[in-house]
């Protein structure tokens, strides 16, 4: 029987596993940079053109601020998902196969 320390080493030495942790550090970096660009792009348009964020929009009373915000927070839970089913297709049954391999 194995030890708990013989299994970590064989998965962290399988080559699946390596294709695993560079796809995920790969999209993970993906994901923070769109989520970096879209947040900063927001706060730096309050921060540097603030009259922007006070006009209404259209008719409307509320502000493109206000609508910046949403869309936001909005795309906040676009990514998240967008995040979860990548995890759920690709990432578990690379791990899954890893570990039949491995056991």
């Amino acid at each position: 029987m194995s030890t708990s320390s013989d299994v970590v080493a064989k998965v962290v030495n399988h080559p699946r596993y390596q294709e695993l942790l560079k796809r995920r550090g790969r999209i993970s970096m993906a994901f923070f940079v769109v989520t970096w660009v879209i947040y900063a792009g927001y706060i730096l348009t309050l921060a540097y053109n603030p009259a922007l964020m006070a006009r209404p929009v259209g008719a409307m009373t509320m502000t493109v601020g206000v609508f910046g915000a949403v869309l936001v927070c909005l795309s906040a839970v676009i990514l998240i998902a967008a995040y979860v089913y990548i995890s759920n297709k690709v990432f578990d049954p690379l791990l899954a196969a890893v570990l039949k391999d491995v056991q």
